[in-house]
């Protein structure tokens, strides 16, 4: 083993041969996205309508290029006047009109079927008849494009917020703070809103039947979200300790929890353990313990502090490149 050091010049970190990656073109300021979606569950579908607020700060601009994986792109709008665009499954290329304002609201309607990543279905199957029906995403570090359009590069920061329509019986979760439930009979509407900026990566949905259950830490709200198959007891025994948690990282930090709310969301087959996604952690359902369970583990909570933490560093002061 190497270490970087000014007598050796070495660097351990890159395999030789490699070339160096940098950060695309910006093409102004995002401000904002909106996400209005709707899904299928049955036939892991995704429709959606994404706005993007960009500042382009006076710079003439011809063309613009979102990142939009394998997405169908049915429209696009700037500053609700329809513009003409090239897809290849993989770039969405927008001709823009000339003598744009410099503030331009980017409008893309699209729908995915079967998602290879980003968004993940999860449905009962003759092999696994008593999973979960559940829906949620995974966006580091660049798979927000395979679920919307988007300037999916972590040093491109805004708000953000989803609206999402969902059968009765399930619930939504995103980041921020929920402004709004709206039931429409046999659907219902869930608006959340995140007004503090972060990249695109940090993004989430998580749509199940949940069992929810509440606890705070001083004045912050603290939720637990987990499946109805798994008892209150599980949640506080899996996660219960995060207010303690939160105490601890604000003092040793010295900067107060930075989020209107905290939610930790345990999902099926999640793809890592867990994900710091802002204000609305996902983690792997694997890791609710029962009694029997909690006597001999620690991973669990090592797990739950470990992505607390990256609400500081990650989250509140993110990666720039």
């Amino acid at each position: 083993m190497t270490w970087d050091n000014e007598a050796t010049k070495q660097n351990s970190f890159f395999v030789s041969g490699s070339k160096p990656h940098y950060n695309p073109d910006r093409p102004g300021q995002v401000k904002h996205i909106s996400l209005d979606l709707v899904l299928d569950l049955e036939h892991h579908t995704l429709y959606g309508n994404c706005t993007i607020q960009l500042d382009t700060q006076g710079y003439p601009i011809k063309q613009l290029y979102l990142d939009a994986v394998d997405l169908e792109i049915d429209r696009v709008w700037v500053n609700q006047a329809s513009q003409n665009f090239d897809h290849d499954r993989r770039t969405l290329r927008i001709e823009l009109q000339p003598d744009l304002p410099v503030d331009l609201a980017i409008q893309v309607e699209y729908h995915i079927q079967h998602p290879q990543r980003g968004i993940y279905f999860i449905t009962p199957t003759p092999d696994y008849p008593d999973k979960p029906l559940q829906v949620w995403t995974q966006g580091e570090d660049e798979d927000s494009r395979y679920w919307f359009p988007c300037f999916d590069y972590p040093g491109q920061i805004a708000t953000s917020e989803v609206r999402v329509q969902v059968p009765h019986q399930l619930m939504a979760i995103s980041n921020g703070e929920l402004r709004q439930v709206t039931d429409q009979g046999e659907t219902k509407t869930y608006h959340w809103y995140q007004p503090q900026p972060h990249p695109t990566y940090l993004i989430t949905l998580a749509v199940g039947d949940f069992r929810v259950v509440e606890d705070q830490a001083q004045n912050l709200p603290v939720t637990y979200y987990l499946d109805q198959r798994f008892s209150e007891a599980a949640a506080r025994l899996t996660m219960g300790k995060t207010p303690q948690m939160i105490e601890f990282l604000s003092q040793t930090y010295g900067y107060p929890f930075p989020f209107a709310k905290y939610a930790q969301v345990c999902v099926a087959d999640f793809i890592f353990g867990g994900m710091e996604n802002t204000s609305t952690t996902l983690l792997t359902d694997m890791a609710v313990l029962d009694q029997r369970a909690a006597l001999d583990d620690l991973r669990t909570e090592t797990l739950v502090v470990h992505e607390l933490a990256h609400q500081w560093f990650g989250d509140l002061v993110v990666i720039n490149h």
